[in-house]
């Protein structure tokens, strides 16, 4: 493995752009990361159905016609019970079309059956808009505390739960720290569930390389990677990698012996 290659390093103006996936197809194999991981990220809505269930072919459509709304804040994931038995069972599914939505890592709200769509309508509004605290951990309301719980994430891997905990991060002086480490959660989570993808083969391998480093707390691996996908990209996706780059720079600090030394070298 090479050490940064810091002297192919570009500058670009260009932002990358992003693409709402609105409807995705889930498995026991995935659910993990498409429905858990990712709820920290969105409000996920899991449509239990199969493929002999009429109410499901009635209640179906118009989930996914509701999700591919614009300006929608939701995902709908959608799972064949036929096929996925084991998250079916886990998630106490005894009849069909059930629909559950996901916030945080954990249910908050379900049906069961064909209901109206106002009645849909409500249960997606209260879904977008509740106030729901993350598994396993609180979200400190103080800013110096909040940030080392989010350092405490990132170094760790979790961009879940750090992407989580950098949403509406209180106005304070830490704030400014808090938006550079932004970059690095959203990169994170972006990759893990395929957000991220360019669909460009060697940039998408580099990009996984470097955040299965960072998920085994391996930032100098991570970072070479980074700078490997500076080379593997298009110019729009430049920019994009340097941010990544200066967001895990910022948290491992100034100081840090391989922030030294990727600032001496670049």
């Amino acid at each position: 493995m090479r050490l940064f290659s810091f002297g192919k390093k570009k500058d670009s103006s260009k932002k990358k752009s992003t693409k709402r996936h609105a409807i995705i197809d889930v498995t026991d194999a995935n659910f993990q990361i498409q429905v858990i991981k990712r709820s920290y990220k969105q409000p996920v809505m899991v449509d239990f159905w199969a493929s002999w269930c009429m109410p499901c072919r009635q209640l179906g459509p118009v989930l996914e016609r509701m999700a591919e709304d614009p300006d929608g804040a939701w995902i709908l994931a959608k799972l064949n019970t036929e096929h996925n038995q084991y998250t079916a069972n886990k998630y106490n599914i005894r009849s069909i079309p059930a629909v559950k939505m996901f916030r945080n890592g954990r249910v908050i709200g379900e049906f069961t059956g064909v209901i109206p769509q106002s009645q849909i309508s409500q249960f997606i509004r209260e879904g977008v808009t509740a106030d729901v605290p993350m598994q396993g951990s609180k979200i400190s309301q103080d800013p110096a505390k909040r940030l080392q719980q989010i350092r405490h994430h990132l170094k760790k891997g979790n961009g879940f739960q750090a992407y989580a905990l950098l949403k509406d991060f209180p106005d304070s002086p830490e704030a400014a720290e808090a938006a550079r480490l932004s970059p690095l959660a959203n990169f994170i989570c972006d990759i893990e569930d395929g957000d991220g993808l360019t669909g460009l083969d060697a940039l998408d391998e580099q990009y996984q390389k470097a955040n299965k480093a960072l998920q085994r707390s391996k930032p100098a691996a991570a970072l070479d990677y980074l700078t490997q996908a500076l080379d593997a990209g298009e110019d729009i996706d430049t920019n994009y990698t340097n941010e990544v780059i200066e967001s895990l720079l910022a948290l491992l600090g100034e100081n840090h012996k391989i922030t030294k030394q990727y600032r001496a070298t670049a």
